[in-house]
């Protein structure tokens, strides 16, 4: 499975809730009718506060759309079959230059079914790569190492790793320089008493200290999910 993340700045003259009323009421429809389209979610942000010891990166955003695929080529039949409606309409609600990211994900902690469909904290952290580090490198620490140290910290009960493997601004793949993710993660939480405990504990410090080796620059949100397609 893979997802196509447009990375999403309102308006300027438009406030959070015209914005999110817009995208989910009226483009959201339009972007539903893709061919292949397995699973559609609009993932708001509700709080920008950075929550990390690294420095914050470039990607700044006010929500960020997840459309999800079985692969790369169903992705581009999908978008291709709307024939420009979806792209013609964000003008409307939201900077039109919107950066995508393609991903790649990976479930690293499922969400417990007995807490599936409640209310949960979400955050989300868009990685850069440190200095000197490769595509391979970063892979490798994040997949086979960092995962299993972020499995010992308490208070998470989901935790998503998902690899960048195609950046598109402008219609067009650039490179990494030109939008510097890596990796985008995706955390949950049963409460903020869960969320606290995850931050303040010596097992997240030392998860910390080890992405320092790998990860550069890094921005975080916590988002609100809204469902447009649910999944197939």
């Amino acid at each position: 499975m893979i997802s196509r993340c447009g990375l999403m700045r309102k308006k300027d003259d438009m406030s959070m809730e015209e914005f999110q009323e817009y995208w989910l009421n009226v483009h959201g429809p339009i972007a539903a009718k893709m061919n292949h389209l397995r699973q559609y979610d609009q993932h708001l942000v509700i709080d920008n506060e950075h929550r990390h010891p690294l420095g914050q990166g470039p990607i700044v955003i006010d929500g960020y759309s997840e459309l999800q695929f079985d692969n790369y080529g169903d992705m581009l039949e999908g978008v291709a079959s709307l024939n420009g409606e979806g792209a013609n309409d964000v003008e409307k609600f939201a900077d039109p230059n919107v950066s995508l990211l393609v991903l790649a994900k990976r479930e690293v902690i499922r969400i417990p079914e007995h807490l599936r469909g409640r209310e949960l904290i979400q955050r989300v952290s868009f990685l850069g790569r440190a200095d000197g580090v490769t595509s391979e490198q970063f892979k490798y620490e994040w997949w086979n190492v960092h995962d299993h140290m972020v499995q010992t910290a308490p208070g998470c009960c989901g935790y998503n790793q998902n690899l960048v493997i195609d950046r598109i601004v402008g219609g067009k793949s650039v490179s990494y320089d030109e939008l510097p993710v890596e990796g985008v993660v995706e955390m949950w939480f049963e409460n903020q008493d869960a969320f606290d405990e995850f931050y303040a504990s010596p097992e997240f410090k030392r998860t910390a200290q080890h992405g320092s080796t790998f990860i550069g620059k890094i921005n975080t949100y916590l988002t609100k999910t809204f469902s447009v397609v649910s999944p197939s």
